[in-house]
Protein backbone atom coordinates (compact mmCIF):
# COMPACT_ATOMS: atom_id res chain seq x y z
CA UNK A 1 0.00 0.00 0.00
CA UNK A 2 2.96 2.03 0.85
CA UNK A 3 4.49 2.06 -2.39
CA UNK A 4 1.80 2.85 -4.35
CA UNK A 5 0.77 5.32 -2.41
CA UNK A 6 4.50 7.16 -3.53
CA UNK A 7 3.87 5.70 -7.16
CA UNK A 8 0.64 8.42 -6.94
CA UNK A 9 2.91 10.88 -5.53
CA UNK A 10 5.21 11.07 -8.20
CA UNK A 11 3.27 11.93 -11.54
CA UNK A 12 2.10 14.94 -9.29
CA UNK A 13 5.26 16.18 -8.27
CA UNK A 14 6.52 15.72 -12.02
CA UNK A 15 3.64 18.00 -13.39
CA UNK A 16 4.04 20.61 -10.84
CA UNK A 17 7.95 20.52 -11.40
CA UNK A 18 7.15 20.71 -15.24
CA UNK A 19 5.11 23.47 -15.07
CA UNK A 20 7.35 25.40 -12.57
CA UNK A 21 9.78 25.11 -15.61
CA UNK A 22 7.49 26.20 -18.33
CA UNK A 23 6.42 29.08 -15.89
CA UNK A 24 10.30 29.84 -15.80
CA UNK A 25 10.78 29.72 -19.63
CA UNK A 26 7.73 31.83 -20.63
CA UNK A 27 9.40 34.65 -17.95
CA UNK A 28 12.38 34.21 -19.34
CA UNK A 29 11.31 34.65 -22.82
CA UNK A 30 8.74 37.43 -21.79
CA UNK A 31 11.75 39.47 -20.17
CA UNK A 32 14.27 38.52 -23.14
CA UNK A 33 11.49 39.86 -25.62
CA UNK A 34 10.82 43.17 -23.92
CA UNK A 35 15.09 43.33 -23.58
CA UNK A 36 15.26 42.44 -27.42
CA UNK A 37 12.52 45.00 -27.89
CA UNK A 38 13.96 48.08 -25.80
CA UNK A 39 17.12 47.50 -27.40
CA UNK A 40 15.11 47.72 -31.26
CA UNK A 41 13.56 50.90 -30.12
CA UNK A 42 16.93 52.48 -28.37
CA UNK A 43 18.26 51.27 -31.84
CA UNK A 44 15.30 52.97 -33.89
CA UNK A 45 15.69 56.44 -31.76
CA UNK A 46 19.03 56.46 -31.70
CA UNK A 47 19.15 56.26 -35.52
CA UNK A 48 16.54 58.41 -36.15
CA UNK A 49 18.12 61.06 -34.13
CA UNK A 50 21.75 61.01 -36.18
CA UNK A 51 19.29 60.68 -39.04
CA UNK A 52 17.59 64.12 -37.90
CA UNK A 53 20.97 65.63 -36.88
CA UNK A 54 22.16 64.82 -40.43
CA UNK A 55 18.89 66.51 -41.93
CA UNK A 56 19.63 69.55 -40.36
CA UNK A 57 22.84 69.79 -41.22
CA UNK A 58 22.62 69.19 -44.59
CA UNK A 59 23.42 73.02 -46.01
CA UNK A 60 22.03 74.14 -48.83
CA UNK A 61 24.62 74.84 -51.59
CA UNK A 62 23.33 75.85 -54.59
CA UNK A 63 20.13 78.68 -54.94
CA UNK A 64 18.23 78.13 -58.41
CA UNK A 65 15.98 81.47 -59.48
CA UNK A 66 13.91 81.54 -62.19
CA UNK A 67 11.91 83.72 -63.25
CA UNK A 68 12.03 86.17 -65.90
CA UNK A 69 14.48 88.74 -64.24
CA UNK A 70 17.54 90.57 -64.95
CA UNK A 71 21.10 88.96 -64.16
CA UNK A 72 21.46 91.96 -61.58
CA UNK A 73 18.43 91.09 -59.95
CA UNK A 74 19.03 87.33 -59.60
CA UNK A 75 22.24 87.82 -57.94
CA UNK A 76 20.30 90.19 -55.53
CA UNK A 77 17.99 87.37 -55.02
CA UNK A 78 20.25 84.96 -53.69
CA UNK A 79 22.70 87.92 -52.12
CA UNK A 80 19.03 88.62 -50.06
CA UNK A 81 19.01 84.29 -49.16
CA UNK A 82 22.58 84.05 -48.50
CA UNK A 83 22.49 85.69 -44.96
CA UNK A 84 19.32 83.24 -44.44
CA UNK A 85 20.57 79.93 -44.75
CA UNK A 86 22.52 79.02 -41.52
CA UNK A 87 19.91 76.53 -40.58
CA UNK A 88 20.29 74.10 -43.24
CA UNK A 89 17.29 73.04 -45.80
CA UNK A 90 15.52 70.88 -43.90
CA UNK A 91 15.03 73.31 -41.04
CA UNK A 92 14.52 76.74 -43.57
CA UNK A 93 11.38 78.72 -42.56
CA UNK A 94 10.39 79.24 -46.31
CA UNK A 95 7.21 81.15 -45.35
CA UNK A 96 9.41 83.83 -44.05
CA UNK A 97 11.76 84.01 -46.88
CA UNK A 98 9.15 84.37 -49.12
CA UNK A 99 7.93 87.36 -47.03
CA UNK A 100 11.60 88.55 -47.10
CA UNK A 101 11.77 88.62 -50.91
CA UNK A 102 8.07 90.08 -51.33
CA UNK A 103 9.38 92.80 -49.22
CA UNK A 104 11.70 93.82 -52.53
CA UNK A 105 10.24 96.65 -54.75
CA UNK A 106 10.47 94.77 -57.74
CA UNK A 107 9.69 91.59 -57.14
CA UNK A 108 5.63 91.04 -56.99
CA UNK A 109 5.50 87.39 -55.67
CA UNK A 110 7.77 84.71 -54.90
CA UNK A 111 7.39 80.74 -53.92
CA UNK A 112 10.17 78.49 -52.96
CA UNK A 113 10.43 74.93 -52.04
CA UNK A 114 13.59 72.56 -50.74
CA UNK A 115 14.94 70.36 -53.89
CA UNK A 116 17.11 67.05 -52.08
CA UNK A 117 19.84 67.00 -51.06
CA UNK A 118 21.46 70.65 -51.36
CA UNK A 119 19.20 72.84 -54.04
CA UNK A 120 16.69 75.50 -52.78
CA UNK A 121 14.34 76.71 -55.80
CA UNK A 122 13.16 79.87 -56.07
CA UNK A 123 10.02 80.93 -58.61
CA UNK A 124 9.95 84.83 -58.37
CA UNK A 125 7.85 87.01 -60.60
CA UNK A 126 8.88 90.34 -61.27
CA UNK A 127 6.82 94.06 -60.37
CA UNK A 128 5.69 95.62 -63.94
CA UNK A 129 5.11 99.08 -63.66
CA UNK A 130 1.79 100.12 -66.02
CA UNK A 131 1.73 103.93 -64.99
CA UNK A 132 4.26 106.40 -63.99
CA UNK A 133 3.31 108.01 -60.90
CA UNK A 134 3.97 111.85 -60.46
CA UNK A 135 7.82 112.89 -61.33
CA UNK A 136 9.59 109.75 -60.56
CA UNK A 137 7.71 107.14 -59.45
CA UNK A 138 5.53 103.74 -60.77
CA UNK A 139 2.69 101.88 -60.26
CA UNK A 140 1.92 98.10 -60.85
CA UNK A 141 -1.64 97.14 -61.49
CA UNK A 142 -2.32 97.27 -57.80
CA UNK A 143 -1.10 100.68 -57.52
CA UNK A 144 1.52 99.72 -55.59
CA UNK A 145 4.70 102.06 -56.00
CA UNK A 146 7.58 100.46 -57.07
CA UNK A 147 11.22 100.70 -58.40
CA UNK A 148 12.50 100.13 -61.77
CA UNK A 149 15.80 99.86 -62.50
CA UNK A 150 15.64 101.69 -65.93
CA UNK A 151 13.32 104.55 -66.08
CA UNK A 152 13.98 105.73 -69.60
CA UNK A 153 12.59 102.21 -70.99
CA UNK A 154 9.14 102.86 -69.32
CA UNK A 155 8.94 106.35 -70.88
CA UNK A 156 6.12 106.11 -72.49
CA UNK A 157 4.05 104.72 -69.92
CA UNK A 158 0.95 107.11 -69.22
CA UNK A 159 1.30 109.67 -66.48
CA UNK A 160 -1.01 109.51 -63.69
CA UNK A 161 -0.96 112.40 -61.13
CA UNK A 162 -2.36 113.13 -57.81
CA UNK A 163 -2.16 113.89 -54.12
CA UNK A 164 -0.11 111.79 -51.65
CA UNK A 165 -2.80 108.63 -50.74
CA UNK A 166 -5.00 108.85 -53.92
CA UNK A 167 -2.96 105.83 -55.68
CA UNK A 168 -5.68 103.17 -55.09
CA UNK A 169 -8.40 105.47 -56.20
CA UNK A 170 -7.19 107.42 -59.51
CA UNK A 171 -5.22 104.12 -60.58
CA UNK A 172 -9.19 102.73 -60.44
CA UNK A 173 -10.49 105.69 -62.34
CA UNK A 174 -7.37 105.29 -64.79
CA UNK A 175 -8.70 101.15 -65.83
CA UNK A 176 -12.62 102.44 -65.88
CA UNK A 177 -11.49 104.98 -68.69
CA UNK A 178 -9.24 102.07 -70.26
CA UNK A 179 -12.04 100.00 -70.53
CA UNK A 180 -14.20 102.06 -71.79
CA UNK A 181 -12.48 104.20 -73.93
CA UNK A 182 -10.91 101.17 -75.69
CA UNK A 183 -13.91 100.30 -78.09
CA UNK A 184 -13.94 104.11 -79.33
CA UNK A 185 -10.16 104.15 -79.73
CA UNK A 186 -9.59 106.62 -77.80
CA UNK A 187 -6.53 106.21 -75.34
CA UNK A 188 -5.82 108.02 -72.09
CA UNK A 189 -2.47 108.92 -71.64
CA UNK A 190 -2.40 111.60 -68.35
CA UNK A 191 -4.60 111.01 -65.48
CA UNK A 192 -4.44 113.77 -63.45
CA UNK A 193 -6.02 115.55 -60.09
CA UNK A 194 -6.05 118.28 -58.59
CA UNK A 195 -5.51 119.45 -54.85
CA UNK A 196 -9.48 120.76 -54.95
CA UNK A 197 -10.01 116.82 -56.46
CA UNK A 198 -10.84 118.23 -59.99
CA UNK A 199 -9.94 114.99 -62.25
CA UNK A 200 -8.54 115.87 -65.93
CA UNK A 201 -7.60 113.53 -68.91
CA UNK A 202 -5.69 113.74 -71.91
CA UNK A 203 -5.58 111.29 -74.69
CA UNK A 204 -3.24 110.32 -76.99
CA UNK A 205 -5.09 112.58 -79.25
CA UNK A 206 -3.92 115.62 -77.29
CA UNK A 207 -8.11 115.98 -76.24
CA UNK A 208 -8.58 116.92 -73.10
CA UNK A 209 -11.15 115.81 -71.03
CA UNK A 210 -12.69 117.74 -67.56
CA UNK A 211 -14.42 115.52 -64.72
CA UNK A 212 -14.31 117.50 -62.19
CA UNK A 213 -14.25 116.60 -58.37
CA UNK A 214 -17.61 114.80 -58.41
CA UNK A 215 -20.06 112.11 -60.19
CA UNK A 216 -16.89 110.35 -62.16
CA UNK A 217 -19.28 107.71 -63.40
CA UNK A 218 -22.28 110.38 -64.65
CA UNK A 219 -19.95 112.26 -66.15
CA UNK A 220 -17.35 109.79 -68.07
CA UNK A 221 -21.00 108.43 -69.25
CA UNK A 222 -21.89 112.15 -70.34
CA UNK A 223 -18.72 112.61 -72.53
CA UNK A 224 -19.48 108.63 -74.13
CA UNK A 225 -22.97 110.05 -75.14
CA UNK A 226 -21.23 113.21 -76.53
CA UNK A 227 -18.26 111.67 -78.18
CA UNK A 228 -20.73 108.93 -80.15
CA UNK A 229 -23.44 110.98 -81.23
CA UNK A 230 -21.53 114.31 -81.79
CA UNK A 231 -17.65 114.77 -81.64
CA UNK A 232 -16.75 111.38 -83.59
CA UNK A 233 -17.54 112.53 -86.85
CA UNK A 234 -17.39 116.03 -86.55
CA UNK A 235 -16.06 118.18 -88.92
CA UNK A 236 -12.96 119.62 -86.75
CA UNK A 237 -11.35 118.23 -84.13
CA UNK A 238 -12.44 118.30 -80.56
CA UNK A 239 -9.52 119.94 -78.89
CA UNK A 240 -11.23 120.28 -74.96
CA UNK A 241 -14.43 119.13 -73.26
CA UNK A 242 -15.36 119.87 -70.17
CA UNK A 243 -18.12 118.07 -68.73
CA UNK A 244 -18.36 120.17 -65.38
CA UNK A 245 -21.88 121.47 -66.39
CA UNK A 246 -25.30 119.83 -65.01
CA UNK A 247 -27.04 118.12 -68.15
CA UNK A 248 -24.15 119.86 -70.35
CA UNK A 249 -20.86 120.39 -71.86
CA UNK A 250 -18.31 122.77 -72.95
CA UNK A 251 -16.18 121.98 -76.16
CA UNK A 252 -13.19 123.93 -77.33
CA UNK A 253 -12.35 122.98 -81.38
CA UNK A 254 -9.54 122.99 -83.31
CA UNK A 255 -8.94 126.65 -84.94
CA UNK A 256 -12.22 128.21 -83.43
CA UNK A 257 -11.58 130.25 -80.97
CA UNK A 258 -15.59 130.40 -79.10
CA UNK A 259 -16.40 127.60 -77.31
CA UNK A 260 -19.78 125.46 -77.76
CA UNK A 261 -21.95 124.47 -75.62
CA UNK A 262 -24.03 121.46 -75.67
CA UNK A 263 -26.86 119.50 -73.78
CA UNK A 264 -28.98 116.60 -73.44
CA UNK A 265 -32.35 116.75 -73.27
CA UNK A 266 -34.80 114.95 -70.76
CA UNK A 267 -33.81 111.36 -73.67
CA UNK A 268 -30.16 111.95 -73.25
CA UNK A 269 -29.76 113.15 -76.98
CA UNK A 270 -27.35 115.89 -77.62
CA UNK A 271 -28.95 119.41 -78.63
CA UNK A 272 -26.96 122.58 -79.33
Amino acid sequence: MAAARRNTRRPARNVQLRERAAALRDSFLGVTQQLLLGIAFIGLAAGGFFTWEALRAMPVERIIVTGKLEHLRQEAVRSVLASELDAGLVLLDLRALQARLEELPWIYRASLRRRFPDTLEVAVVEQLPIARWGDGGFLNHEARIIEVTDSERWRDLPQIRGPQGSAARLMSQYQRLLEQFRPLDLTPVVVQEDEFGHLSVTLDSGLELQLGNRDFAGRLQGFLLLWRSELAEAELAARRVDMRYEGGAAVAFEGIGQVAGLVTDSQGKVAR
